[in-house]
Order: structure tokens, then C-alpha cells, then sequence
């Protein structure tokens, strides 16, 4: 039986409790994760005040694929964000649903998320349903296989735009 669960509490404790009540109580948990799980560590959100579409007008994917100048902007915006999601490692949400998803009671997390901690926390990629891709490897949009970013990013800096040329897949 499908059942879609919202929790909301007057207090912390009282959440928690709850929700710890419903985990022990169901058989399979399939979790889906926004940016309020990777904030705490270090990873910027979108949306809110302040995020990254605060400061830069979001490219929607048509205007993306149609412009050249959208995907060079959107690879610019890609590297300058590398060092912070290099350091990112996850945090105690990611961990709590690892160990959940270890003890076989998560068979898969669907994410909006970009930045792999679901799987540095201990999830198998493919068991990662990433709404909006992932930002530790490229993937073509024309035959789907994923490529390494340091070639990206080689070619992106020699030639001054996003590689035309596809490299050997990484993945």
C-alpha cells in the first residue's frame, strides 16, 4: 500500500518523535531530498534569498540546448560553483538516510539535488534518482553517456565554449 506522508509538529521534539514512529512502523521509505538536506553542508540553494537564481536568471533547458551562448553561460556558472561542491561532504541527513537505506529499509532516494552526497553518504548511484542530474560528471544530451568534467573543463578553458567533440565516456 502506496502511502504519502507530510509530518508537521508544534515542536522539534514532537517531529522527531513522530517521524521515528513512522519509519518503525513502515516496511519500505523511498525519501525525497531538496536542497534543505545539503545546505547545512555548505552547498548553496536555488531559490531562497540570496541563492544562486537570486544573483543569476536560471536557463531553462530549451533555451539551453537552442543557445550556445545559455550552455557556455551555464558551464561558467558550473566551474565557479566546483570548489564548493569539491568540499561538500554529507551531512548528518544524508547519513541518517544511509544508514536507513543500509538496513534495507530505503530501497532507492529520489533527489532534486545536484551534488552527490546521497552517494558519498553510502546510497549506490543507481539507486539515486536525480530530478536535475548530477554535477560530478557531464552527460550528453544527445546519446546519454557521461563524461569526466576535467576534460569539459579543459576543453571549455582552451576553446572559450562548451566541447563540441565528444571524449571517451567515463562512466
Amino acid at each position: 500500500m502506496l502511502r504519502i506522508v507530510s509530518v508537521i509538529a508544534l515542536d522539534l521534539r514532537s517531529g522527531v518523535e513522530q517521524l521515528g514512529d513512522l519509519i518503525a512502523e513502515a516496511s519500505t521509505i523511498v525519501p525525497f531530498t531538496g536542497a534543505g538536506i545539503s545546505t547545512e553542508c555548505g552547498i548553496p540553494d536555488f531559490r531562497s534569498p540570496g541563492g544562486l537564481w537570486t544573483r543569476h536568471r536560471p536557463i531553462p533547458f530549451d533555451e539551453f540546448v537552442a543557445s550556445s551562448e545559455a550552455r557556455d553561460e551555464s558551464w561558467r556558472r558550473r566551474f565557479a560553483m566546483q570548489p564548493t561542491f569539491a568540499a561538500a561532504r554529507p551531512g548528518r541527513g544524508h547519513r541518517a538516510l544511509a544508514s536507513l537505506y543500509k538496513a534495507g529499509k530505503i530501497p532507492a532516494i529520489v533527489t532534486q539535488n545536484i551534488d552527490n552526497l546521497h552517494q558519498m553518504s553510502g546510497f549506490a548511484a543507481d539507486h539515486v534518482v536525480e530530478l536535475h542530474g548530477n554535477t560530478t560528471y557531464a552527460r550528453c544530451i544527445g546519446c546519454g553517456q557521461a563524461y569526466d568534467l576535467h576534460w569539459v573543463r579543459q576543453r571549455f578553458e582552451l576553446d572559450g565554449a562548451a566541447p563540441t567533440a565528444s571524449p571517451a565516456p567515463t562512466r
